[in-house]
């Protein structure tokens, strides 16, 4: 067989392994789910997992039970009362996910002005001493923030959402289950709740207009502990024990039909359909559904992360995640992705699902468990189901996620698109890693990284290291194509090299432990120095980002080292292998 009908025949099979999804199985699903409050380790989020797992018994997939304990944190009751003998408002509020409580805490309202337009490193300062003894009404609804509002010894933060919806949101900044200093210093403890829009504003005009100071009563109340989830992990075997894996959270807010309902049934209706062709299957794949998502801080992932690390390292070759899917007025597809794969892959598998020319890859953010890039896993994609007109859809983590948002045709797209990405990378000869193309956009976003830093961030030294990695990676590839020619494997090749390339784009701390729940892109802590100086920062800020920039500097030119001298080994082999061959 030749590469090119290698080619049609692995495009084949994911239109096939696409064509066979019902409709109609999955609404079902859809629907039992869209009946469940699927909190992690409550009765109904249990009776969710059993359900999927029981699923994958009955038609014969081999599934596991995966059990661990987790530290959840559940938000309970709380409102904010406007004291004083005329003024008795109450506005109910939502706590965020590992918020402090309170009782009657009482104390002065102040509105946060620059939480309109923000502000420097060196004047956060004098902005957080006005905090101090006071509840702070802000726009601000980072991690970063409530560390911040906490040390300036304010009594609590309430943060004003952009609709009028109770939404659901998280102040950890620990992913997954914590480790001891995290557990001191990586929570804030403060109570910290989101208040709706028109609430919000009402209060910030109460603030502006009162001749006296503001003062407030809240109430916040937590279900926080450590108790037991299950996630059912199935895998269909291929021939090869290489594997892609195919992940999506179950736990919800509230029944989370979006949210993440669709998706769950999605799943559990590829896996049978994957399983009809588990012949037919070249490397093997693996359905993993997993709780503690959102009132865990991605802690379902990150267990299983930690206790499957050498198969993940040595075995799994791609990570698609299925997030918010089958919602009404999803009329665009676009990926978020670790770029590894290129723009020509992904253009040309989207413009089946556009109407129009798809809109470019993006590089993977640090959300979504997205918890897997210290196994140099190579290949992570998240497909994105938005709407061209750039709206969100409001119903997310609230009350509103529930059946009536949900349109069977956009499901049934969806669960395609997973489906046919999960065939092609199960089955194409050799991964679609494009990697010289990766290496220019690492260097791109250097050189962009550079021009936006002062005189005192210097990645100079990165860029020879660079020059020689491009030139490894030319007779890399050319090696990777004379393998594929004569039909040889190059999973293991691949892994290797372009693992790791990944690994150190997206990371920033050691492969066996996960990097801060804050955002983050491609070189996340060396991007943490654009824009600084030493005018709009402190003196002892500016010296601790510059240690640290140094020290990712060098972790870099290191690593890059290392993936030079990876490079030169393998097609050191490669030359061996065929002066045997042709002896």
């Amino acid at each position: 067989m030749t590469i090119m009908e290698e080619r049609n025949d692995f495009l084949k099979f994911s239109e096939i392994i696409s064509k066979d999804l019902e409709l109609e199985r999955m609404q079902k699903d859809i629907e039992y789910f869209g009946h469940l409050n699927r909190y992690t380790g409550s009765m109904e989020g249990e009776q969710a997992a059993e359900y999927i797992a029981g699923r994958m018994d009955s038609l014969g997939i081999p599934v596991s039970r995966e059990v661990y304990k987790i530290y959840r944190s559940l938000p309970g009751e709380a409102s904010v009362r406007i004291a004083g003998p005329s003024q008795e408002t109450v506005y109910p509020l939502t706590p965020y996910v590992y918020s402090g409580t309170a009782e009657n805490l009482t104390g002065e309202l102040v509105f946060d002005e620059l939480s309109r337009s923000g502000c420097s490193q060196r004047d956060m300062g004098s902005r957080m001493e006005a905090f101090k003894g006071k509840i702070v009404l802000t726009y601000e609804s980072s991690f970063e923030f409530g560390c911040a509002a906490r040390a300036a010894g304010a009594l609590a933060v309430l943060t004003i959402w952009r609709a009028n919806l109770a939404h659901h949101g998280t102040l950890g900044g620990v992913w997954g289950t914590p480790e001891p200093e995290d557990l001191q210093y990586h929570y804030p403890r403060i109570p910290f709740a989101e208040i709706l829009k028109d609430h919000g504003e009402a209060l910030i005009e109460l603030c502006s207009s009162a001749k006296e100071p503001v003062t407030v009563c809240l109430n916040v109340k937590m279900d926080d502990g450590i108790l037991p989830s299950m996630m059912p992990v199935a895998r269909i075997e291929g021939k090869s024990r290489k594997f892609v894996l195919v992940s999506g959270h179950y736990d919800s807010w509230y029944e989370g039909v979006t949210d993440n309902g669709v998706a769950n049934a999605a799943m559990m209706e590829m896996a049978r359909v994957f399983k009809n062709h588990e012949k037919e299957l070249e490397r093997s794949v693996v359905f993993a559904w997993w709780s503690g998502h959102s009132d865990g801080r991605y802690s379902g992932s990150a267990w299983y992360y930690d206790n499957h690390w050498e198969e993940l390292k040595k075995d799994c070759v791609a990570h698609i995640n299925m997030d918010i899917c089958g919602c009404k007025g999803s009329d665009l597809v676009g990926f978020n992705t670790s770029m590894l794969e290129g723009e020509a892959f992904c253009r040309n598998f989207l413009l089946e699902y556009n109407d129009e020319e798809p809109i470019p890859p993006v590089p993977m953010a640090r959300f979504a468990d997205q918890t897997f890039w210290g196994a140099d896993v190579p290949f992570a994609i998240m497909p994105k189901f938005s709407m061209k007109s750039k709206q969100s859809f409001s119903w997310w983590h609230t009350k509103e996620d529930t059946l009536d948002k949900v349109d069977p045709e956009i499901v049934l797209r969806d669960a395609s698109v997973v489906a046919r990405l999960a065939a092609i990378f199960a089955n194409i000869s050799r991964l679609p890693a494009e990697l010289k193309e990766f290496a220019d956009k690492m260097e791109q976003k250097l050189l962009w990284l550079q021009n936006g830093l002062s005189e005192d961030f210097d990645l100079e030294p990165v860029f020879p290291w660079m020059e020689q990695l491009k030139s490894r990676l030319n007779a890399f590839e050319e090696m990777l194509s004379e393998k594929e020619k004569q039909g040889l494997n190059t999973d293991e090749d691949i892994l290797t090299v372009a693992g790791e390339l990944v690994r150190i784009v997206y990371t920033a701390s050691s492969p066996y432990h996960q990097d801060p729940a804050v955002d983050g892109g491609m070189f996340p802590a060396l991007s943490a120095a654009a824009g600084l100086t030493p005018e709009n920062t402190t003196e002892e800020f500016y010296l601790a980002v510059q240690t640290r920039f140094i020290r990712q500097r060098n972790r870099l030119n290191g690593q890059l080292e290392r993936i030079c001298r990876d490079c030169d080994s393998l097609l050191c082999q490669w030359k061996n292998t065929r002066h045997q061959t042709a002896g």
